[in-house]
């Protein structure tokens, strides 16, 4: 243990050591001792994976309001053949994405292009590689015991949440280029190093989608290329504007796109439920998470542990300020997930149907 700990304490002074060199160009002066003061409450267990960890779900997955367009009705003749389709994050919620789709093909209606995030990211990754909304399904129940891997939130670490993962897109995804897709697919992330967002059309499939599904402290990031990469969502769970780039630049603004929203709240206790969570911190803890995050830290690679936990701090503060408004033309999607957590897997088919139901509902 005291090697382990002596290991840990180089990786410290390593990261701080670089977080000084950069003294001058940081607006905050006091951004050295913030970080150092980081490192100690670490060190004294104030602050530990599980902790963050369960700041990190608890500020990030408390699910938004639905947007007041959401579900309204609209003549589905309107849509034509082809639509631009955006799949949002929402963890296990997102089967009901293949729902959303089941609907579309049963009417006619194919993607031109698709932009997914996280679990919208794995949802557009196997449709747009030729798996059918049913095969979906099948899928999830043939891997429910690895599924349930993946709701046990605080029994694995992060190296088997993501081993577990990419066991399971090498498994069943087709081919591994993304280029290769039988429909345009675009997969969301974040960077760790820029805390911006990154948007990938060609590349490993398997990689960048494991890259944009993996919530932090939950899941590895993803050493991609010059990148770090995490959760899409992170940043913006829509990237509805780059759906509107693509329709403009490769179709002339003649498609309707369509949001498949998986992350709104249904459940008017997940706010009261998040406050009360951030009550049960120690003191030290919201001390300390408050005063770092302030400004983005140089990151060279995964051992700048420090850096990386500021920088995400950071992210999840300015998180929604990148994401653009809705315009008045988009139809949003936005199944009815009562009370379903982001890895409640075992309400997969339920969550299947109220797609179908809610996309029924919507395009008449």
């Amino acid at each position: 243990m005291r090697d382990k700990n002596r290991g840990l304490r180089k990786l410290y002074e390593r990261n701080l050591d670089y977080i000084n060199s950069g003294f001058l160009s940081f607006k905050d002066k006091n951004i050295p001792k913030y970080i150092k003061r980081l490192q100690e409450s670490i060190e004294k267990k104030v602050i530990t994976p599980k902790k963050l960890k369960e700041y990190v779900y608890n500020r990030y997955y408390y699910f938004d309001e639905n947007h007041e367009k959401a579900n309204k009705p609209v003549d589905r003749r309107m849509l034509g053949e082809k639509i631009g389709l955006v799949l949002s994050g929402g963890g296990a919620r997102g089967v009901a994405h293949a729902g959303v789709l089941k609907v579309l093909e049963n009417y006619g209606i194919k993607p031109a292009f698709i932009i997914g995030t996280s679990a919208g990211s794995v949802v557009g990754a196997s449709y747009s590689t030729g798996i059918s909304p049913d095969e979906m399904l099948d899928i999830y129940e043939k891997e429910e015991k690895e599924f349930f891997k993946l709701s046990q939130l605080r029994s694995f670490s992060q190296k088997t949440m993501s081993r577990t993962l990419r066991s399971i897109f090498k498994k069943y995804l087709p081919f591994n280029e993304l280029i290769d897709t039988k429909i345009p697919f675009y997969i969301n992330t974040t960077d760790v190093k820029s805390c911006g967002r990154l948007i990938f059309s060609a590349g490993d499939l398997t990689e960048l989608v494991l890259a944009s599904s993996a919530i932090p402290f939950l899941f590895e990031p993803i050493s991609y290329e010059d990148y770090i990469l995490i959760d899409g969502g992170m940043t913006d769970n829509f990237c509805v504007d780059f759906a509107r780039m693509i329709n403009k630049n490769d179709f002339n603004n003649e498609l309707k796109i369509v949001i498949s929203d998986v992350s709104a709240a249904t459940d008017s206790a997940s706010r009261i439920q998040t406050s009360h969570f951030l009550l049960t911190l120690s003191k030290e803890f919201v001390d300390t998470v408050k005063f770092v995050g302030k400004e983005i830290l140089p990151v060279r690679d995964e051992r700048d542990i420090l850096s990386i936990i500021n920088n995400l701090l950071y992210i999840l503060a300015k998180r929604g300020e990148l994401a653009p408004e809705f315009l008045e033309d988009e139809i949003i999607i936005s199944p009815m997930l009562e009370k379903m957590g982001i890895f409640e897997f075992k309400k997969y088919r339920w969550a299947f149907d109220k797609g179908v139901e809610t996309t029924k509902v919507v395009l008449q």
